[in-house]
């Protein structure tokens, strides 16, 4: 199966380029190239230097796909918050440019990763299902919500297979500090440099943490399978997390812990946006044959392990 996937090249897309190639799939990545990519790059895997939003340059480079999974986005909650215009071009263009894009490589299904910031701040109502009601507080979680419109329109009015993804925090060895769900790789790099560590608000915000590598299988599983026909797309939305709540303060102790360093805390102000509380209902991801197999102290471990060895 030939796997056209935007963003291949960042932190969640390297990971998903390697377990796509171990599974056999021939794969095609087009990205902005910013940072560069995150890991090293697989030799018998094309790299195309271009923005998705330009579907009409990318095509040609393509020929034709299976799947298209639509990982670029700018992930920054804070950068969404400073320039909201700059994030709908990247992420609401950019999902309307991938989702043409999909058309014109003939793309039997469309896979986008949407976020848990989507459902916004839920309260007490924990964990999240998918039928939870959909409130972003950030710019960045809009942008994901109106993406997912986007793709349910367009899958509908093209008859387009489409799976949407919520993951939970991601982590994991290769990623940058600056993303949604940077605050594992936040506190490593503080940890590296034997500076405190930084806490923002109270630190008993909590989250469901899940490493990149099951991020990375959740968005592959069962890529050959067919999905029902359009209209029919609300069993086709995934949480990807773990079902598990971990405060930041526990999360920072944690990792202190793996690293064998001493927890100094530096107090910060709550960041504009930001949810306090957000655990996964797993079960549908579960009945769909996934469950993630990256504990969290394993997961710590190899983030730690990756940082220190900068």
């Amino acid at each position: 199966m030939k796997l056209l996937v935007t963003g291949g090249a960042g932190f969640v897309g390297t990971h998903v380029v390697h377990a796509a190639r171990s599974l056999g799939h021939e794969v095609v990545v087009v990205d902005r190239l910013v940072r560069g990519p995150a890991g090293p790059w697989p030799p018998d895997v094309p790299l195309i230097a271009e923005d998705v939003r330009h579907p009409q340059r990318v095509a040609p480079h393509v020929g034709r796909a299976d799947v298209v999974l639509h990982l670029a986005a700018d992930a920054s909650v804070p950068h969404g918050e400073r320039a909201p215009l700059a994030m709908a071009e990247d992420n609401l263009a950019g999902t309307a440019g991938a989702l043409e894009l999909a058309e014109a490589v003939h793309a039997r299904q469309f896979r986008f990763a949407s976020s848990a910031a989507v459902y916004g701040d839920p309260g007490p109502h924990l964990p999240l299902s998918e039928a939870a009601p959909l409130a972003p507080l950030s710019f960045y979680g809009w942008s994901k919500w109106a993406g997912e419109a986007w793709c349910r329109h367009f899958a509908e009015s093209r008859g387009m297979e489409l799976v949407i993804f919520r993951p939970a925090n991601i982590y994991g060895p290769g990623q940058d500090s600056s993303g949604e769900g940077g605050v594992v790789a936040r506190f490593a790099e503080r940890l590296a440099a034997g500076a405190p560590l930084v806490r923002e608000g109270s630190g008993e915000q909590v989250r469901d943490y899940i490493h990149v590598r099951d991020v990375a299988a959740a968005l592959l599983h069962r890529l050959g399978d067919p999905v029902p026909p359009p209209g029919s797309s609300e069993a086709w939305v995934f949480n990807v997390g773990t079902g598990v709540g971990v405060t930041v303060n526990a999360l920072g102790e944690a990792l202190a812990a793996v690293a064998r360093r001493p927890v100094v805390w530096e107090p910060a102000p709550p960041r504009p946006g930001d949810i306090f509380a957000s655990v996964f209902d797993t079960a549908r991801l579960h009945a769909w044959g996934f469950r993630p197999a990256v504990p969290l102290p394993e997961g710590l471990r190899e983030t730690w392990q990756s940082f220190a060895a900068r």
